[in-house]
């Protein structure tokens, strides 16, 4: 990617503004996050995240959705500081590679909170 259209990412991603973080009720009764986040941070992520992690295969019967419990077998790692520092609403989460979709991951419950796939 070249210097330049990184850079306009960043400006669209500033300008776009940070989005909150939406509640939405889990199955156990208690209340799972799910990160809302614009295309552009999405790109953001999805970038960093496909050059710096390990592809995992998605394990028998696992599907990506927000709310998936995430399988032992996964490998989970931190979030990058610069990410975090660019968009706030990821502080705290974990992320991993499954089958080239980046899932954000709830550290506690070992949820998933976002799925992002790469934009063609």
């Amino acid at each position: 990617m070249s210097l330049l259209r990184f850079s306009t990412l960043l400006v669209a991603l500033f300008v776009a503004g940070s989005i909150a973080s939406a509640q939405t009720p889990a199955l156990d009764g208690g209340v799972a996050p799910q990160v809302e986040l614009t295309a552009a941070q999405k790109q953001i992520i999805y970038q960093s995240i496909s050059k710096t992690q390990k592809n995992n295969a998605a394990p028998t019967g696992f599907r990506a959705t927000v709310g998936a419990p995430v399988p032992e077998g996964i490998v989970v790692g931190s979030l990058p500081a610069t990410i975090v520092e660019l968009i706030p609403q990821t502080k705290g989460l974990e992320v991993a590679l499954v089958e080239g979709q980046v899932l954000l991951v709830e550290p506690g419950r070992k949820n998933v909170v976002a799925v992002i796939a790469e934009e063609l």
